[in-house]
């Protein structure tokens, strides 16, 4: 960043912005949690180090948004598909909090969309709404000449490209990627170059060089690639700087890696691997930094909403009295009677709220020390849920005093997802005072279900950052986990298995089922510790503050690289001049390396050396 300059104008790009209560936004995963609360995050990051930081965020304007909330800016921005030119039109709002979000509508696009759905089913439909929708965005930060971009997820990787080299000469960018399993592959219609001419970009110069993965585009590799030549970095939301740990670290593995680590785990030939990166050897080979994502303050404990009795109050009078937020009667009154807010020194009202839990779960008071288990999610791959209920019956068996409390549902239409569903309500027809599964979202419920538990299971197949270990950590609902993507963060206050071997979920049922009986004995035979985890859980270092100072620094390292990139092209003119008679002689004989002999430098000279040749701007080939 240059050292004169104060003000610092971002543009975030992002597909979801959370803010789902306002009315104007969405939140279908972390990504809207993130979008929602880093910008603030930021702009108090960037004031620590003097900088003026101005964020603006651009997301489409999805149907169910009321426009007569929003303000039309002028003049709309041209937008070219399958070979028809039309407008979006840009509309902004600030938020109470003062942050700007600018959206981008049009009906043809855009009209189909609602509260739940914003993603389409159809890649080609997706395609082009993806690079209209990016189209537009580059127009808008043409317009407003923004001091840096930073990108998120595969959604709007096509702005480097509507936005051209010479623009990414002079600008930073950089791209976050929230979930590596979606790349935005999608099958090719008439060839390669055909189906990037259809959506306004020049086929035959971009599909090999960028897009081509395996005969289909790939429009996360074309940004990884764009946005790393051009000297921006490619972070993701878990691990180190180094991506030594986390997402960062999982993105770098390919599956032969993979399969001799599942090998070592069982002491067997693994059947089949789960690999983070779906084979885009692009991980390998381009650094990938890991920011692990923050959360705000209102996950605390002691300042949950769902734990307030006034907050509780205010819902239950939209939902009307016919529809209570509690089932059970006296967990209805006591939650919206008073507050329920606690920290490490007063875990009797965790206990209160066990004890809550319970009746809403089981409606009865509980006896003895009964060992709440809880998962709260999706029944989807990603979650993989369903494993909680192959274990419920052994850990039943294990201990008499096991309970365990489910709310999670299905994806309509996915039938793993549902037979998980069935199998759920079976074991709670099969077990009722024991088994509590619940299929229908409520907010404040899956608060107190967290809040209650003693210990939350989550087995992900894939968890990029992970935020439900979070949420659950704060409460004081100790993790039992699979060791993956950012859930290792909380390795030191839970309990984390290892396994890899898709194929065998009998397999990982007894190394998941291994840390569940170790968790349980653990709270039977050593209270003093499990006390110990408690506390460590709920003072984990969740803030914002270091992931935004990263964020920060990232956006000042971009302005310092394209210093170094200018200054190395100075350095090579002013060699070139230095040869004076001798230019033409070293032009003969210097002949760079070739792939792994190669060097960048050598390479920029050469072109350098044969533009010199016929005097013109310099241009910008491919350095091998």
């Amino acid at each position: 960043m240059p050292k004169k300059k104060k003000k610092l104008r971002i543009a975030i790009a992002a597909w979801e912005i959370g803010r789902v209560e306002s009315g104007l936004g969405v939140k279908m995963g972390g990504l809207g949690v993130i979008i929602e609360e880093l910008p603030p995050a930021l702009v108090k990051a960037a004031a620590r180090q003097g900088i003026d930081l101005e964020i603006e965020i651009l997301s489409p304007c999805f149907a169910h948004y009321d426009k007569k909330l929003l303000e039309k800016s002028h003049p709309p921005v041209p937008v070219s598909i399958l070979g028809t030119t039309f407008d979006f039109d840009i509309y902004t709002h600030v938020f109470p909090d003062g942050q700007k979000v600018v959206y981008f509508w049009d009906d043809w696009q855009l009209g189909w969309t609602n509260s739940t759905a914003i993603y389409p089913d159809d890649p080609q439909m997706a395609l082009r709404l993806y690079a209209s929708v990016s189209q537009a965005m580059a127009g808008y930060i043409r317009r407003e000449k923004f001091d840096t971009i930073h990108l998120h997820d595969y959604h709007v990787g096509l702005i480097p490209f509507y936005l051209g080299d010479e623009y990414l000469r002079d600008v930073p960018f950089h791209f976050t990627i929230h979930n590596a399993t979606y790349q935005g592959i999608i099958p090719l219609v008439g060839g390669g170059y055909a189906s990037l001419d259809r959506i306004n970009l020049p086929g035959e110069k971009l599909f090999h060089k960028y897009f081509d993965f395996f005969d289909n585009l790939n429009l996360m590799k074309a940004c990884m690639l764009k946005v790393h030549q051009a000297g921006g970095r490619i972070t993701t939301v878990s691990g180190d700087a180094a991506g030594t740990w986390g997402y960062a670290a999982e993105l770098r593995q390919n599956h032969t890696d993979l399969w001799k680590k599942a090998y070592s785990q069982k002491g067997s030939p693994p059947g089949e691997v789960f690999v983070p990166n779906r084979h885009l050897d692009l991980f390998e080979k381009i650094p990938i930094a890991g920011i692990t994502n923050g959360m705000s303050d209102r996950n605390r404990s002691d300042s949950l909403p769902e734990l307030k009795a006034e907050y509780l109050r205010a819902v239950q009078s939209k939902r009307g009295p016919e529809n209570p937020i509690f089932r059970n009667a006296v967990t209805q009154k006591e939650m919206l009677a008073r507050d329920h807010h606690f920290d490490p020194g007063s875990l009797d009202v965790k206990a209160e709220l066990k004890r809550l839990l319970h009746l809403e779960a089981f409606g009865c008071e509980p006896s003895g020390d009964p060992i709440l288990l809880t998962a709260v999610g999706r029944l989807v791959e990603q979650k993989h849920l369903g494993l909680v209920a192959t274990i419920v019956e052994r850990t039943l068996a294990y201990d008499d005093q096991a309970k365990f409390v489910v709310l999670a549902s299905a994806t309509p239409g996915d039938p793993k997802g549902l037979a998980d569903e069935s199998e759920f309500m079976r074991l709670a027809a099969w077990y009722p005072d024991r088994v509590y599964f619940n299929n229908s979202f409520n907010g404040p419920l899956s608060k107190l279900i967290l809040a209650g538990g003693d210990f939350c299971l989550i087995p992900s197949r894939f968890e990029p950052c992970g935020l439900v270990d979070y949420e659950a950590s704060l409460v004081g609902n100790i993790v039992i986990a699979r060791a993956t993507g950012g859930l290792t963060k909380v390795k030191h206050c839970g309990y984390l298995y290892e396994w890899l071997d898709i194929s065998d979920p009998m397999g990982e049922a007894i190394a998941f089922f291994g840390e569940i009986k170790t968790a349980m004995d653990n709270y039977r035979n050593h209270p003093a510790w499990h006390r110990e985890l408690i506390t460590r859980a709920m003072t984990i270092d969740y803030s914002w503050d270091s992931s935004a100072a990263q964020y920060i620094n990232m956006y000042r390292y971009g302005f310092l690289f394209k210093d170094w990139r200018a200054q190395r092209l100075e350095f090579i003119d002013r060699f070139i001049e230095s040869l004076k008679e001798g230019k033409d002689l070293f032009a003969e004989f210097f002949a760079p390396g070739h792939k792994e002999y190669a060097d960048t430098f050598d390479w920029e000279l050469r072109i350098a050396l044969d533009a010199a040749k016929a005097p013109k701007d310099r241009p910008h080939g491919k350095v091998p």
